[in-house]
């Protein structure tokens, strides 16, 4: 069903028109949220998150700017969007059409191989899809729609789980990578007293939606109170008690908490003194991505996990031991490239994951620039036929 189609990066499909969570773009022709936030019309350079008003306002804006920078003189008036998530990238699209009035279409995807095929419309423009493959036929119904589908398409594809990691296929080495960039970040703090056990313990109670409360469903909070429930100046089970009565509710409140027991304790709080002090910094300044050296270690991890495996390698094997790129979506990315489309990977994972330290891990290619091996269906002789 699946074939191995050789090495690739995303930067075939967007060059560097990729934008991550700080909404600093890399190619640095178009200015980021700090320098133009107020052009975007935000009322601070605070950075929004995916499904916030503010974000759509921010991607509307750089689009408009990416097709300057083109050189092209069509305005944008059709928004094509590709992601994994309702919750993010469905609201995502939904707000950049609110705010930018252009015509549009989302496809959800994710791979469910033990389901029928099927396809859910949601608010008349999201398909919601339980195959890869049929990006083909939402491409086929676009154009029956009237889409134009050339120099005046911006296209938004999401990067994790989507372009690469895809969805029920791929996405769990992604998530394997990430725990091996936190491990790596315990046992630099923790060193021997790091417990891995009690860490997936604690991580996989607090990563569901109960907690979404105190973690705001961000990976950084949750590493971090992973982090302080291994040194024990605080319990698991306090944790819960606290959740439950409705005491603790916000991660900010939890930073207060671990500021009162470090006190109390300033033993065990030495081991967190550090990380605790440019975390607390971080989140004082509305920084969603505090844990920053978990994430450079998390970045480190990915490219681990980025075409290390030998060409040799059956499909099975990359799929299971290597971040690959989603072939469907190289193929439809390079179909509407060859129309003029304008293509963007715009991604909520933050650039300290996703780009090169100058001190940590400067030898290593940006995310969107690394080589992998592509893994999926063939849908070319598809393509040529719309």
């Amino acid at each position: 069903m699946y074939e191995n189609f050789g090495r690739a990066s995303l930067a075939d499909i967007c060059d560097d028109w990729v934008i991550f969570r700080n909404l600093e773009p890399v190619d640095k022709r178009v200015p980021g949220l700090k320098q133009s936030f107020y052009d975007m019309e935000l009322r601070s350079e605070q950075i929004p998150r995916k499904q916030d008003r503010d974000y759509a306002k921010a991607a509307v804006w750089f689009i408009n700017k990416i097709q300057q920078v083109r050189g092209v003189r069509t305005p944008i008036s059709e928004l094509l969007f590709l992601g994994d998530t309702l919750f993010n990238d469905g609201q995502a699209f939904t707000n950049m059409i609110d705010v930018s009035g252009w015509r549009g279409a989302c496809f959800i995807g994710a791979e469910r191989l033990d389901q029928e095929p099927t396809l859910r419309i949601e608010q008349g423009t999201i398909s919601i899809v339980n195959r890869w493959s049929a990006l083909v036929d939402w491409l086929h119904s676009l154009k029956e729609l009237g889409f134009q589908l050339d120099a005046n398409t911006a296209v938004v594809i999401d990067i994790d789980k989507t372009a690469i990691g895809a969805k029920g296929r791929n996405d769990k080495v992604i998530d394997r990578a990430r725990l091996a960039g936190i491990y790596r970040t315990m046992n630099a703090v923790l060193g021997d007293d790091f417990d891995q056990a009690r860490y997936e313990e604690h991580y996989n109670e607090l990563n569901r939606s109960r907690y979404h409360l105190l973690t705001a469903d961000n990976q950084d909070y949750l590493a971090y109170i992973c982090m302080v429930l291994n040194t024990q100046i605080i319990s698991l089970e306090e944790v819960v008690r606290e959740v439950e009565s409705k005491s603790l509710d916000n991660f900010e409140q939890f930073i207060r908490w671990v500021d009162s027991r470090m006190m109390i304790n300033p033993v065990a709080g030495e081991f967190l003194r550090e990380v605790h002090e440019a975390v607390n910094g971080s989140v004082r300044i509305g920084d969603p991505t505090p844990f920053k050296r978990f994430r450079r270690q998390e970045f480190i991890s990915t490219m681990e996990h980025m075409g290390n495996m030998p060409d040799t390698a059956s499909v099975q094997e990359l799929l299971e031991n290597e971040i690959t790129i989603t072939e469907e979506v190289y193929q439809l990315g390079l179909w509407l490239k060859e129309r003029r489309c304008e293509i963007l990977c715009l991604s909520d994972k933050p650039d300290e994951a996703s780009r090169p330290h100058a001190r940590v891990s400067p030898d290593l290619a940006p995310l969107h620039r690394a080589q992998t091996h592509r893994v999926g269906g063939d849908v070319r002789v598809a393509l040529r036929n719309e």
